[in-house]
């Protein structure tokens, strides 16, 4: 019996005579995120008992998750074996969906637009009349955050499908239809000024302008009374101006309820730069300028990002300084671009914590430039307003208290020094940043983090630092399951807590969740050289590193731990070599010139870590650092052992 979900309104199964059949509530939510797991990322792979327990019950009020979701799974089960089907399919340690074992209203959502802009337009309106899970009795706070951003989702849907439609609306039905979805979206976001025009339009072309100024009206005497606050009065007086048919210029402050004003918040500035060696011969570098240009065009139609000309882009390029006049003139993003061997390389960097956000290469070999230049552009400027979007409305969610956010932004510049002054300096940061904001995911992991390096420094065992690593990681992951790093700082906690297959199941979430960080992908491959994988560890850190090609310390140490556990010493030492502090690993250095027979240098690194750790002792160290095979532990033991620890 092939079943129905609805998740649009009430949250209900349906039976094939269209009647609710009756399923645990709290396994139909875990249904409903795990197929949107499973259509935003194609992750349809395991998923963990407890990251779900904490999903659906939040582990610090609430210290009896896993006996709740012991009890849930008992539920589900006893109930698919009555209706002869499996939805959930539980394993010891996680669960999947069945995505082909029933239909969903969520699937219309991921249905390409192959009936034409208008029909697939008038789908997503009929799907979307009702909120997403509008209806459900019992909600965590994480269960709220994410049913809040699966909205926003499905309402930045609804916009593209509605712009995509626009130009294509001819007759009466057409323009009604896109009055219907405009006033969906109007309703979610009342100060969308291109929405207040697009309903002007439709309402004009009904005769029924008198209509539309009536419904601004309500809408700002409603946002007002709510929040006690005059809400973007200037877009509405815009709108009075269609009407009076004035002209005047807009001004650039805007008045609050008590009489006083505020300046407008200004849009974030995004500078494309264009890639180095353009005057190199070939077709190649020729057609790259052109690109970058299209790709900013493409974006400056959004009115969610302020873009730097390009004239303006390549005077930064190509200046001495480009840090001192990125600062200058206030700009929030940079795309740095690189042309390598037929290869573009683009890398998305927030400016003022020196955060690569996103990274990609594209292959131009596959293209023909000349005919898919646009294409290539439409692809970048789309993933491009996506990032920025999306880092926009943490950034905005944190950064109303510009002292935490500047706590943030210095503990994240010092936990990328490994040495114990920085990780202990960056942990102060990041707790006087959740004293701000207690529930603020990034200076979450970014603490857990800090345990994690500091245990991998002192090189004691100290299982404390661990645990508070594993808490802080939890705490990151209920506080937006949608953020990567959270799932990366979990991963690494298990990782040295000896539950490598944890581990590995968790960082292959922060993979899935999002393919182009780094920084996971790093801590994915460290993972895999400890699970004694150290040709597949190469692979993994080689992406990190040609995603982020001026690489932190740590990505070539985890190349150097793979390369020493295949037995090429010598590489190992080059990647140490590379590292801007080659202190933590020296460790690692007197053990691969051990390995090569020279005692000289091997002893002199033996030295070094004892004049830093004088009690420093090789079996207690074996002890407690996972080694998934013993051959591993014992060639590290070997090493250290000939090198004079």
């Amino acid at each position: 019996m092939k079943l129905r979900l609805e998740s649009f309104g009430e949250l209900r199964l349906i039976d094939l005579a269209g009647q609710p059949v009756a399923f645990p509530e709290k396994g139909l939510l875990a249904i409903c995120y795990l197929l949107d797991r499973y259509l935003q990322n194609g992750a349809g792979s395991e998923y963990p008992r407890s990251a779900l327990a904490r999903f659906l019950w939040d582990s610090h009020d609430n210290p009896d998750i896993m006996a709740n979701l012991r009890k849930t799974i008992s539920r589900i089960q006893a109930r698919q074996t009555e209706l002869g089907t499996e939805l959930l399919i539980f394993t010891a340690t996680g669960v999947r969906i069945k995505p082909d074992a029933f239909v969903c209203d969520l699937f219309e959502l991921a249905k390409s637009d192959g009936g034409g802009a208008l029909e697939n337009l008038r789908r997503l309106v009929a799907v979307l009349r009702q909120d997403f899970l509008a209806v459900l009795a019992d909600q965590s706070v994480s269960t709220q955050q994410w049913i809040a951003g699966q909205r926003d989702r499905h309402m930045a849907i609804l916009v593209d499908a509605m712009k995509t439609a626009l130009p294509t609306a001819r007759s009466r039905e057409d323009i009604s239809l896109i009055k219907e979805a405009a006033l969906k979206i109007f309703r979610d976001a009342p100060d969308d000024e291109n929405i207040r025009r697009i309903l002007l339009e439709a309402y004009e072309s009904e005769g029924q302008l008198e209509n539309a100024r009536r419904l601004f009206e309500a809408s700002r005497h409603g946002l007002e009374s709510a929040l006690d606050i005059g809400l973007d009065v200037q877009a509405l007086r815009e709108v009075r101006k269609v009407f009076a048919g004035s002209q005047s210029p807009p001004s650039v402050m805007e008045p609050l309820s008590d009489g006083g004003s505020r300046v407008a918040r200004p849009l974030p500035r995004l500078v494309l730069l264009p890639p180095g060696g353009m005057d190199a011969a070939g077709a190649l570098p020729m057609l790259c300028g052109p690109l970058i240009e299209d790709v900013t065009i493409g974006l400056c139609a959004l009115n969610t990002v302020s873009v730097v000309a390009p004239h303006t882009a390549a005077r930064i390029a190509g200046h001495a300084d480009k840090a001192e006049l990125i600062l200058r003139h206030s700009i929030s993003y940079v795309l740095d671009t690189r042309l390598t061997d037929h290869a573009l390389f683009v890398q998305l960097i927030h400016a003022s914590g020196d955060e690569v956000i996103w990274a990609e290469r594209f292959n131009l070999e596959k293209y023909d430039l000349i005919s898919h230049r646009r294409d290539i552009a439409r692809r970048i400027a789309r993933e491009l307003a996506g990032q920025v979007r999306r880092h926009e409305t943490m950034r905005h969610s944190f950064e109303g208290n510009s002292a935490a956010y500047h706590s943030y932004l210095l503990g994240l510049r010092d936990v990328k020094r490994l040495s114990l002054p920085d990780i202990r300096r960056s942990r102060k940061a990041f707790r006087e940043a959740l004293q701000h904001s207690a529930h603020f995911a990034p200076a979450l992991s970014g603490l857990s983090r800090t345990f994690v390096v500091e245990w991998l420094l002192t090189a004691r065992g100290d299982r404390e630092l661990l645990g508070l690593a594993e808490d802080y990681a939890n705490r990151a992951i209920v506080a937006d399951p949608s953020l990567a790093a959270g799932f990366r700082e979990l991963g690494v906690a298990k990782l040295y807590l000896g539950d490598i297959d944890e581990s590995l199941l968790a960082l292959k979430l922060a993979e899935e969740l999002s393919p182009h960080y780094a920084d996971g992908i790093a801590s994915y491959a460290d993972t895999l050289v400890h699970a004694s994988r150290p040709a597949d560890a190469l692979i993994k850190i080689d992406r990190a590193i040609s995603l982020n090609p001026l690489s932190p310390t740590d990505y070539l140490w985890t190349a150097a731990g793979a390369n020493f556990a295949l037995g090429h010493y010598t590489e190992a030492l080059e990647q140490i070599s590379a590292m801007d502090d080659r202190t933590p690993a020296d460790r690692l250095s007197a053990a691969c010139w051990a390995m090569l027979g020279d005692m000289k240098n091997a002893r002199l690194y033996m030295r070094k870590v004892r004049e830093i750790y004088p009690d420093f002792d090789v079996d207690k160290w074996l002890s407690v650092v996972p080694f998934k095979e013993q051959w591993q532990k014992e060639q590290y033991r070997e090493a250290l052992r000939r090198a004079g620890f």
